[in-house]
């Protein structure tokens, strides 16, 4: 903590902000209170704060707005929202603009709160002293300060460029494009394993002119590099000897996040001054860094779009997918089908079985939809024990056929429960997109051939003729 360090905390609820008050005194801080967005600005009139921690509802005025007002009159305090669950968004858009963290309220921990209040005053003291850094550079020698500026125009780009929420091919080349500006190389490469969904990520950057064995040599050594450093930290067998690298100097860095590893490498063959070598490793930090934001967004959009206990898509994705569909769908003249699923006599399985194995019920029919549909099929949680599967370039014959399977395979599939294992049956109503039918009556549809297969007798496949 370094002396004059003053936190801002602000928040419409007195018991919250009563708590806090005496949490964050009684970690060494001085702290000034608001209850409103006007009591805020006159605060940060009064004295200069280094932190602010803003609640992003407020009776006068919202967090985003507070936020907007402190970056004009004080750029250099750090921001912390507190949010609810039903705010997310406006939190990540805070982020955008430059927030440090936000914390949700529901979820609030002390020790959570006092390791984000310390990295957020850390980030601030670290930006004082680039400042400072730059400044004292301006007395130094002028070929010192030209190439000090250099670095950290560099790094400046570094935040510029992977700051931002980016996919993870996006954060690759954006990381490989700045140490390819940023330093004299012959080889430059990328690599990423252990992402849950497609192919892994890789990037390579190689000098004009060179021989085309010797770029192939390079990059397939960086494959094995990484490939070595998965199988150790997986605890497996030893990998074979590695490869030549190609060059006669290589630099080279481990990214790490959540399951994903990644390796960054750059090879010339003169040898690297401290300095290079140092950048090198800033920019493989900030390359880790924000591959742990690449996937920290990740994250929070799956929460948005998924269903929390099955993990398949909600009811507002299918929505906005829908929509796309159908307009794509008609643009080219495909074919597009729904399914609407609905599990027999769920009722009597949590009266008879309780709750906890209903919802085991409900992970298991997901999963096996996961496992019988393709990649392109959209399936979702519509609500309750309902089910919907969005069939892209399918027509009725076919997924009627689909539908048949599915339900011949629910029906002879065991469902292992807590007190034993249980078979289970699902009525399906279908319908196939006409140009007489809008996304929503494409959904009703399937929705009334449901009800038709359900008052049939359950545990069949209906549809509806439609015009």
């Amino acid at each position: 903590m370094t002396q004059g360090e003053k936190i801002l905390l602000v928040d419409d609820d007195p018991t919250i902000l009563r708590n806090l008050i005496r949490f964050l005194t009684g970690q060494g801080y001085g702290v000034a209170a608001a209850a409103s967005g006007k009591e805020a600005i006159a605060a940060l009139r009064r004295e200069e704060v280094s932190l602010a921690i803003l609640d992003l509802m407020l009776p006068d005025a919202s967090g985003l707005e507070l936020m907007a007002h402190v970056r004009e009159q004080s750029p250099d305090t750090e921001v912390i929202l507190f949010t609810g669950l039903g705010a997310l968004d406006s939190a990540i858009q805070a982020l955008r603009l430059g927030a440090y963290d936000y914390l949700v309220k529901t979820e609030l921990r002390l020790p959570e709160l006092q390791s984000v209040v310390e990295r957020a005053l850390e980030r601030r003291r670290l930006a004082l002293a680039n400042r400072d850094l730059l400044v004292n550079l301006q007395y130094a020698q002028e070929e010192l300060a030209d190439t000090r500026a250099r670095e950290l125009t560099q790094i400046r780009r570094i935040g510029e460029t992977l700051a931002r929420p980016l996919t993870l091919q996006e954060m690759a080349a954006g990381l490989l494009e700045l140490i390819w500006e940023s330093l004299p190389l012959a080889h430059l490469g990328i690599k990423f394993e252990g992402q849950d969904q497609g192919e892994d990520t890789v990037a390579f950057r190689h000098r004009d002119g060179l021989p085309a064995r010797l770029n192939e040599q390079f990059d397939r050594w960086l494959r094995q590099e990484l490939h070595k450093e998965m199988q150790a930290s997986a605890s497996g067998p030893p990998a074979e000897a590695s490869l030549s690298p190609s060059c006669s100097v290589v630099l080279q860095e481990g990214l790490r996040a959540a399951k994903v590893r990644g390796l960054v490498a750059a090879g010339r063959e003169e040898p690297f001054s401290p300095e290079e070598a140092e950048l090198f490793r800033i920019f493989a930090l900030q390359g880790e860094a924000a591959l742990k934001n690449v996937l920290l967004f990740e994250e929070v959009k799956n929460l948005a779009i998924r269903d929390g206990l099955t993990g398949l898509y909600n009811n507002r994705h299918f929505r906005e997918v829908l929509g796309h569909q159908v307009e794509v769908s008609r643009r080219y003249g495909w074919p597009l089908s729904l399914l609407f699923l609905d599990i027999d006599n769920f009722k009597n399985i949590n009266d008879t079985w309780g709750h906890p194995d209903g919802d085991l019920v409900l992970k298991a029919l997901g999963r096996f939809l996961q496992s019988h549909l393709r990649l392109a099929d959209v399936i979702c949680r519509y609500g309750g024990e309902e089910f919907v599967v969005l069939l892209p370039q399918t027509s009725s014959d076919q997924a009627h056929r689909l539908a048949e399977r599915l339900r011949e395979g629910i029906a002879a599939t065991l469902i292992p429960l807590s007190h034993g294992e249980i078979h289970l049956t699902v009525s399906i109503g279908m319908s196939c997109l006409t140009p007489s039918l809008s996304a929503e009556d494409l959904v009703k549809t399937a929705d009334q051939a449901l009800y038709k297969a359900k008052q049939s007798g359950r545990n069949r496949v209906c549809g509806l003729e439609t015009g």
